[in-house]
């Protein structure tokens, strides 16, 4: 009966949880993002600004630090899909010569250069084919711009919960603070107080980590780009920077580059950037980042490791904070353990009490 007060809390947790659980990762990530800003804010308020002014300051830096980066691949991916069109048109006009690999292709190589005669080396035929084509897909176009446009719509609801309740916790955070802490102290007394230490070195280190190895490998992967002849390379390197916040978005966008500098005919610049970004992430990911995400709570590299691939192969990005922190739980817990576990005696003492 020792938990039995723990058990109307827990009951009443679990049901709010269930009640909220389409809001949860909203504000999960209002209180990631209060708790990594925190100090800005506080420095901002010590220097006279109103707590308004710098929730305000605070909130618009935050989104135009994400919705920046989605502006200018909107304005890149709009020039670069006019210069296709253009480029469709004028092969329409003309129609497409077969390439000489074609002929040299084993077994295949005379029924695929007829076809490409009859489908693409007529004026017009390029257009033909793609009409016939978008005709067969059309209903399966149609129905992923469905799904598309309600999860672009769902998102955008959870971004705005998101932001609105950092704001609150922005202008409010004290009274917020100190409902947690009541509220802890009173359900877990012996361990309140180290999770409540633990939790801002946390979420901060990580978040420290993610942002120094987004900007190093955006850095790094754009002077790559630009040695392997890519367009744009600057550009392309501050997308991957902010595609590297996120797990799996540095490959995609060194991958992606990797196969344009292919289909432009440079085979061996577009091998070279793929070895190197493969080699460059294997050991970010594998040492730099654990390395720098472990230092603040004083984990060792391996606890790092898995509590980061851990949390994104079962919660997705947000795991990228709640791995860690469990790891650094259990890591307190043990070396509390270990320092108030009785230390053996000395040799010396024990043979004076066996003599």
């Amino acid at each position: 009966m020792r938990y039995a007060p723990l058990l109307l809390p827990v009951l009443f947790a679990a049901a709010l949880a269930f009640l909220l659980q389409h809001f949860l990762g909203s504000l999960a990530w209002a209180g990631l993002l209060a708790v990594i800003t925190w100090p800005l804010h506080q420095l901002l308020l010590r220097r006279g600004w109103p707590p308004l002014a710098s929730a305000t300051t605070l909130l618009v830096a935050l989104l135009v630090s994400f919705v920046g980066p989605s502006i200018l691949l909107f304005n890149a991916l709009t020039n670069e899909l006019a210069g296709l069109e253009r480029l469709l048109t004028n092969l329409n006009l003309t129609g497409v010569a077969a390439p000489a690999w074609l002929y040299r292709l084993p077994l295949i190589a005379e029924p695929a250069v007829k076809w490409w005669n009859e489908h693409l080396a007529v004026p017009g035929g390029l257009r033909t084919l793609i009409q016939s084509g978008l005709g067969d897909f059309m209903p399966q176009l149609t129905g992923a711009a469905r799904i598309w446009g309600s999860t672009i719509l769902a998102n955008a609801l959870y971004l705005f919960l998101t932001l609105l309740t950092l704001f609150v916790l922005y202008l409010h955070g004290p009274a917020v603070v100190r409902y947690v802490d009541g509220a802890g102290e009173r359900l877990l007394p012996a361990h309140y107080p180290r999770l409540r230490a633990i939790l801002p070195l946390s979420v901060r280190g990580t978040a420290l980590g993610l942002c120094s190895i987004a900007v190093l490998e955006g850095v790094v992967l754009g002077i790559a780009y630009a040695i392997a002849g890519a367009p744009a390379p600057a550009l392309l390197g501050v997308i991957t920077g902010y595609l590297a916040l996120i797990p799996g978005g540095a490959p995609l966008s060194f991958t992606m580059v990797s196969l344009l500098l292919l289909g432009q005919g440079h085979a061996g610049a577009a091998l070279g950037l793929f070895s190197w970004g493969a080699v460059e992430l294997f050991m970010v990911d594998k040492f730099i980042r654990p390395k720098l995400i472990g230092k603040r709570v004083n984990l060792p590299f391996l606890a790092v490791l898995f509590g980061l691939l851990g949390g994104v192969s079962t919660m997705g990005v947000i795991g990228l904070f709640v791995g860690p922190f469990m790891m650094a739980v259990l890591f307190a817990w043990l070396r509390d353990s270990r320092d108030a576990a009785p230390q053996p005696a000395p040799a010396a003492e024990k043979l004076e009490r066996i003599g």
